[in-house]
Order: structure tokens, then sequence, then C-alpha cells
């Protein structure tokens, strides 16, 4: 029996490990500009920014949030929404698609246009009304200004009653 208990321990650990994704595999950032927080929450400060294709390296992982270091040397958290592992091509490309419009080609086109692209589609599509997109695109949101949403909502780690 005591023979049994290091082999099963050794298994175990090896089990774990091989499970474990494994840390210091690059990232790319696949949104037009992603905030690297001190802690994993969307209330916290942030301490970097991101912009879309710049490789980050894995360093860890807590939940849905990714811990990253830049090339600068930056560390911090990031949603795992914001970066993929898979590479992301930024050119629009001067073809036009033979092909109906895609679930990707949405999420991609959320992510950003190119100038180039979104004329091109403009151009296609007169009967569509940007002002609304541009619109939104503008809007920027401060830290300070989330923070005060969480606690007037009562939401996060603000939702407790007193």
């Amino acid at each position: 029996m005591k023979r049994t208990t290091p082999i099963l321990t050794l298994a175990l650990a090896a089990l774990l490990f091989a499970a474990a994704e494994p840390a210091g595999r690059q990232l790319t950032v696949q949104v037009m500009s992603a905030k690297i927080r001190k802690e994993a929450k969307f209330w916290a400060p942030a301490v970097a920014t991101a912009e879309a294709g710049q490789k980050v390296e894995e360093a860890g992982r807590a939940g849905a949030w990714v811990e990253v270091v830049t090339a600068a040397g930056a560390r911090g958290w990031v949603h795992e929404s914001a970066v993929t592992y898979e590479a992301v091509r930024l050119s629009g490309g001067t073809r036009t698609a033979d092909r109906s419009t895609s679930t990707k080609d949405v999420s991609l086109a959320g992510k950003g246009f190119t100038e180039e692209v979104e004329e091109q589609y403009k151009a296609q599509n007169r009967e569509l009304d940007f002002e609304a997109v541009d619109a939104m695109s503008a809007l920027v949101v401060t830290d300070a200004e989330i923070e005060a949403f969480l606690q007037e909502g009562r939401l996060a780690q603000w939702g407790e009653t007193p």
C-alpha cells in the first residue's frame, strides 16, 4: 500500500499537468482595442491597452480571463473574447466575395472594417444607414463611468445589500 500512494500521486499530477493549458502561448488581439486590467474583472483599473493585431503572451488563466504580457512588459488580464490563438489578418483586400454573408463575416465586421472595405460595402449597400454605427464606434466609456454604473446598479462587488 505504501508503494501505491506515490505512484497514484505521480499519475494524478501528470494527468492534471497534461490537462492544463500551457502558459507562454502567443495570442493575438482580435478586437479594435482591449484594455489590459490589473485584475481579472471588467471594472479593474486598466494597466495598458492592446490594439487589434497586437501579439501578447499568455501567462495564466482564471476562468474566462487570460493573464497576458505585452512586448513592452505590461502584465495584466484580458477577457478571452478579446484574444485568439489563431492568426488574425487585418487587411481588407480588394476583391468582392461571390457568396452570401456568413456569421463569421458579421462577427469580423463588428471588430472593425478598414476604411477601404467600409467604403466598398457602403457603395454596394446604399440603402443602409451607417450613421448609428459610426456614432456607436465613436463612443468612449471611461473606467470611472463603468464603475459608477456598476455601483449605481448594485452590480458585481457592489451588488450586496447593506
